[in-house]
């Protein structure tokens, strides 16, 4: 019994850190964002990153925590 419980905190330590590597990846590709406030979807976005004109690539909504922002991807 005592062995089970070992084996599963220690399953649970392996996952927090993978969960951790994988969120730091996450933000890495986020590095050519400019965070500019919450959003509900894309067409949120498009005013506050300053988008007048289609095609809209450089305005998107993404998961950030647990709520969405807007990312306007820097060229």
């Amino acid at each position: 019994m005592a062995s089970s419980k070992l084996y599963f905190v220690a399953l649970l330590i392996i996952a927090s850190v993978f969960i951790d590597v994988q969120s730091t990846q996450i933000m890495d590709a986020w590095s050519d964002c400019d965070f500019r406030g919450p959003c509900k979807k894309k067409e949120d976005c498009y005013d506050r990153c300053e988008v007048d004109r289609p095609p809209f690539n450089n305005a998107i909504c993404v998961p950030f925590g647990r709520s969405r922002q807007c990312c306007c991807i820097l060229s």
